[in-house]
């Protein structure tokens, strides 16, 4: 409009009423009046071009080879991968990205990231849960999309089978000393400790790998993450039997053994019935499946028993004799005097 300023500019927003000439609108304010741009963020005299980003005096006094200038892309966004997104940007689609995330640690990194307490509850959740369908994936690993779990983790599965390899290890090494009858010459055997890694790393990740090439051929949808997850958390019961089985009594050795195999494989069961019997193939070949989980178990369960906890004893006696069954030993006859 055609006032009688020379500036019909926007109202001042830092300029208070009290400022303002009486009989003047406040959207009539003086031309020499600082304004503020949005653009540079700064205040700088209306009508002026300023090099600078500031007008201030700080900003004046500055050399003008040291003035920030603001570069022309920094408006531009850094390609990001977001949640919804399958690949990221600097990596290949197809076999050939699906390698190269495998082989990539920033694909675990999210996997790794639990606290103490989501690995407590878990644990207990373990054994709580074991007979509950669809009770630790739903409520524990969050598969049924709650907001309060973190979702299935590493860490846990991890963490519970490298410790399992060393207390395997030594309950072996500590079943032989119990179950010998020269504990003189007994020598602890570093192999327990060999033997036991590839047993229970084998039981934790090929196993699951196994039942998820099998679920993936018959296109029943079951993440490979939480197989790991269920089946790591899964060797829960073996903790405390472990160190049952250090009882130097044979009969109750299979009787602990079997009932941490059976609450484990329970706990397998009753959370990947769910996904096979939704679907129409998997309800066909359910009967299949849970003799593979159940097979894979009773293996397990033999080579814990019959590689750590089987020893004979070595008494000196003859071929025929030494271990009167039931895993005591028979003394060897003494010499007659001639």
């Amino acid at each position: 409009a055609g006032g009688g300023s020379g500036f019909d500019g926007p109202p001042n927003p830092f300029q208070s009423s009290s400022d303002v000439p009486a009989g003047v609108p406040p959207a009539a304010a003086p031309a020499s009046a600082e304004t503020f741009t949005a653009d540079s963020m700064s205040f700088q005299p209306a009508g002026a071009e300023s090099q600078f980003v500031g007008s201030g005096p700080m900003d004046a006094s500055l050399p003008q080879q040291q003035q920030y200038e603001q570069p022309p892309n920094v408006r531009q966004a850094a390609p990001q991968m977001t949640m919804g997104s399958s690949v990221p940007p600097n990596r290949p689609a197809g076999f050939a990205g699906a390698v190269q995330s495998c082989l990539s640690l920033d694909t675990y990194r999210t996997y790794f990231d639990v606290d103490t307490s989501d690995v407590l509850k878990r644990l207990v959740g373990a054994v709580q849960m074991a007979n509950v369908p669809d009770g630790f994936r739903n409520d524990l690993l969050g598969a049924s999309g709650g907001s309060e779990s973190r979702g299935p983790d590493l860490y846990g599965p991890f963490w519970l089978t490298t410790t399992l390899v060393f207390f395997l290890a030594v309950t072996a090494n500590m079943h032989g000393y119990l179950h010998r009858d020269d504990v003189e010459e007994f020598e602890s055997d570093i192999n327990h400790l060999v033997h036991a890694m590839p047993v229970l790393y084998a039981y934790t990740f090929g196993i699951p790998a196994a039942l998820f090439v099998v679920l993936r051929c018959l296109a029943i949808p079951f993440p490979l993450i939480e197989l790991v997850c269920l089946y790591g958390y899964s060797l829960v019961p073996y903790a405390p039997t472990l160190l049952l089985c250090l009882i130097p009594i044979n009969f109750l050795e299979w009787i602990f053994l079997m009932a941490a195999t059976g609450m484990s494989c329970l706990l397998v069961l009753r959370n990947v019935s769910t996904p096979i019997l939704s679907s129409d193939v998997g309800l066909s070949k359910a009967p299949a499946l849970v003799m593979f989980v159940v097979a894979c178990h009773l293996i397990f369960v033999l080579v814990l028993k019959f590689a750590f906890f089987h020893h004979r004893f070595n008494s000196g006696s003859s071929s025929s004799g030494g271990d009167g069954g039931g895993g005591y030993p028979v003394p060897a006859p003494s010499p007659t005097a001639a």
